[in-house]
């Protein structure tokens, strides 16, 4: 074939697939092949369209790659470098893409190593997150002296740098790295802290280059880059890969479970449980175009997302994007199912996407069946029909607010008992407080707000939220009272928010053992101090039939002559009078909880290390880690992220609120800190109260000692007990219950 008819066919096929713009026509190559090819890479080159290196981020939550749109791309271990996106290609997952340096050729690229130049959505990025940020230069080119130049652009001056910067010849190095903690800067913007992966990352950068540091501080989100979300690729073109699925039933489900391999055994015997009433479906360990594809038809088409989180979930990047692409996506109803004790989810995208949500912890064999029972009951809620052979649904409690609230401890519970939910109980059957309920329910005739059958996993208000709503729109409440109730952290929270912050009437029901100092201890606690004061409790310790039958009617008469006078309303009615009794309790309500909740701005006495605790000022909540940033009264930069637990409203507390076994901050020892000094406070418990001359005197002990690294243990002003402190020697926790209702009061 001659020479021209060669060049003229390599031309249109340059043309066609390659978008050449130049011509071949009238270039003398030689015949010599060494001679003939840098002569073709130059012609390629010079007729290049221009396109400048450094491309403006597009500001958008979405970064599922569109043909047309501006890309980092993972190249050959050295980097990620500008391209600009031409085609996709779902059946093998990939994107075709052309680089922005003159380089003719397109080239494919795996979603995995292609990243769209967009800034990210906020609620996709925590602790764990793969993030591409910048770091160092890229440069292809020559020095001051002629020489071919290093790629990151060393030995060049600074002067050159900006001239290049300046020409678009030079642009920023972008890596692959991993978010360590997201944090408050001083303007109070969040900013991203984090890592290079580690050097067996199949994404890693080489670190030979100018300006190489393994970490990156302080960068805020528009500095940032996300990979795409693999099944909203998928999802973005179905019809282009609808040969591969499956049809029929196997992409529909009324439940579609996700895990990961790591967690099979554990997960498994949730699925067998479930499986005998719905139809279930479950991820895949595969990443192919038809399995991925598959996926997405299950998920779109599930009643409930039922997502099994632990350490192997949230560090597998394939679970981490279905459950994106189901909650934020799609927005299905999520019950999240947390395999393990391990807590490191919360701090993860998984944590902010389900913030808020009470989720059921499978944590051991010996609450297997408790959960299986709770992870049962939710289902119930959100789906209508349970589709397992032979099945019926059961029902579900109404949506309208009961009138009468139960505050009960389960350790008081038989039936909780008997049911598997506990080791070992105090009290009897006529002293279970479910039992009183559901007989009480029977007499008046209408419902009694009870937390197994109220709380639901899906409601992004979480337990706590949904137990104040209960408390906030009940009428009365059924406080069933006894020496593990007061013992019980969420027992304390609720009655504490009921009476001292809601003002609700209550009726005192004396569960438990009935022993003398067992009473004794819960009327002294700080629950006993916010009781209704002169009011008999109702005494259900006996275990004698007839007695506690008698006592179940003077309950129900009290409430029906109460706070039950008129009749029940209709369930129209009954949530129109909720919210007109909303509308007249924010005021006093929001006052009561400002005056306990430390919020920003606030003076506080923070926990730092070693159980050490010293005066600061709230610079930031987050409601999904229940953690507050705090700034320091003298300068240290250290420990300023503290859980609320552990942060107390620098005020006088009132006696009203402090009772046998109240945790409590008092002061110990002296610290210095650069020029300056102050108190040292601690945490305890109370042991004791006196009261001469109208005065209340407390005493207490260390609730933490050396073996839990206290640091005072070892002073020489150590003394593991405190004697005589008054109210204003003292400082307390924020209740969390009565904490998130302040901040949602704040929105």
């Amino acid at each position: 074939m001659e020479r021209q008819t060669i060049l003229k066919n390599l031309e249109k096929v340059l043309k066609e697939r390659y978008n050449f713009k130049g011509s071949l026509a009238g270039i003398q190559f030689s015949d010599q092949t060494d001679e003939s090819f840098p002569k073709l890479a130059e012609v390629l080159a010079n007729s290049a369209a221009p396109v400048p290196a450094v491309l403006n981020p597009i500001v958008s939550g979405d970064n599922t790659p569109k043909i047309g749109d501006p890309a980092f791309v993972y190249w050959l271990g050295q980097g990620w470098f500008t391209a600009t996106i031409v085609d996709w290609l779902p059946a093998n997952l990939t994107y075709m893409i052309k680089w922005t340096d003159g380089n003719w050729a397109a080239e494919a690229a795996s979603y995995q190593n292609l990243c769209v130049n967009k800034v990210p959505d906020p609620s996709t990025i925590g602790v764990g997150t793969k993030v591409l940020f910048k770091q160092g230069l890229y440069y292809c080119g020559y020095d001051e002296n002629g020489a071919v130049c290093d790629s990151s652009g060393r030995g060049l001056s600074e002067s050159t740098i900006q001239r290049l910067a300046e020409e678009q010849q030079i642009s920023d190095r972008w890596h692959m790295g991993r978010i360590t903690s997201v944090a408050k800067n001083e303007k109070g913007e969040t900013v991203y802290n984090g890592r290079h992966v580690d050097v067996t990352d199949p994404q890693a950068s080489g670190s030979n280059y100018v300006g190489y540091t393994h970490t990156f501080e302080g960068l805020q989100l528009s500095e940032l880059r996300t990979l795409p979300n693999v099944f909203n690729c998928v999802d973005s073109s179905p019809t282009e890969i609808s040969s591969f699925t499956s049809p029929g039933i196997e992409n529909k489900c009324d439940v579609f479970v996700s895990k990961v391999q790591a967690d099979n055994e554990a997960v498994r015997k949730i699925i067998r449980d479930v499986r005998g009433n719905y139809n279930v479906a479950e991820s895949s360990d595969s990443s192919t175009a038809d399995v991925i594809q598959r996926i997405v038809g299950q998920i779109k088409s599930c009643a409930v997302y039922l997502v099994c989180l632990s350490d192997s979930f949230i560090e597998n990047p394939q679970a981490m994007s279905e459950l994106l692409y189901a909650k934020k996506t799609l927005g299905k109803t999520v019950i999240p199912v947390v395999i393990g004790k391990s807590q490191n989810w919360l701090t993860t995208t998984a944590g902010m996407l389900l913030a808020g949500q009470l989720y059921i912890q499978f944590g051991g064999e010996d609450v297997f069946r408790e959960k299986c029972i709770e992870l049962q009951n939710n289902l119930k809620e959100y789906i209508s029909e349970v589709s397992g052979p032979g099945k019926e649904s059961s029902g579900t409690s109404s949506t309208v607010p009961p009138r009468v609230f139960l505050s009960y401890c389960w350790s008081n519970s038989k039936s909780s008992f008997e049911a598997g939910q506990l080791r070992s109980y105090v009290g009897h059957e006529y002293s279970d407080p479910r039992k009183i309920k559901a007989d009480i329910e029977e007499k008046i005739g209408e419902e009694v707000w009870l937390d197994i059958e109220r709380l639901n996993s899906t409601d992004d208000s979480g337990m706590f939220g949904q137990i104040a709503d209960g408390l906030r729109d009940s009428s009365v409440v059924l406080m069933c009272v006894s020496k593990e109730y007061t013992n019980s952290g969420n027992c304390q929270m609720e009655a504490n928010f009921a009476l001292r912050s809601l003002h609700k009437t209550a009726l005192i029901l004396e569960v438990g053992s009935g022993l003398p100092e067992d009473r004794s201890s819960w009327m002294r606690s700080s629950v006993g101090m916010v009781l209704p004061a002169g009011e008999r409790p109702y005494v259900f310790t006996a275990d004698d039939h007839t007695e506690y039958e008698a006592t179940i009617d003077q309950i129900c008469k009290k409430l029906k002559e109460t706070v039950l006078f008129e009749p029940k309303a209709t369930d129209v009615k009954r949530k129109e009078e909720v919210k007109e009794s909303q509308k007249s309790q924010p005021n006093e309500t929001k006052s009561s909880l400002r005056a306990s909740v430390p919020m920003v701005g606030d003076a506080v006495v923070a926990h730092y290390a070693e159980w050490q605790f010293f005066p600061a000022k709230v610079a930031d909540f987050d409601r999904v880690s229940m953690k507050y940033t705090v700034d320091w009264d003298d300068p240290d930069p250290n420990c300023r992220v503290q859980s609320y637990n552990l942060v107390a409203l620098n005020v006088t507390a009132t006696d009203d609120m402090i009772g046998i076994g109240s945790s409590v901050l008092f002061k110990q020892g002296t610290y210095r800190f650069g020029d300056s000094t102050g108190d040292v406070w601690n945490l305890g418990e109370i042991t004791d109260i006196v009261v001469e001359d109208g005065v209340r005197y407390y005493s207490g002990k260390h609730s933490k000692n050396a073996a839990d690294g206290l640091a005072v243990a070892t002073w020489p002003s150590y003394r593991p007990t405190f004697e005589r402190a008054r109210c204003q020697d003292l400082r307390l926790f924020p209740n969390a219950i009565e904490m998130l209702q302040a901040y949602r009061n704040e929105e």
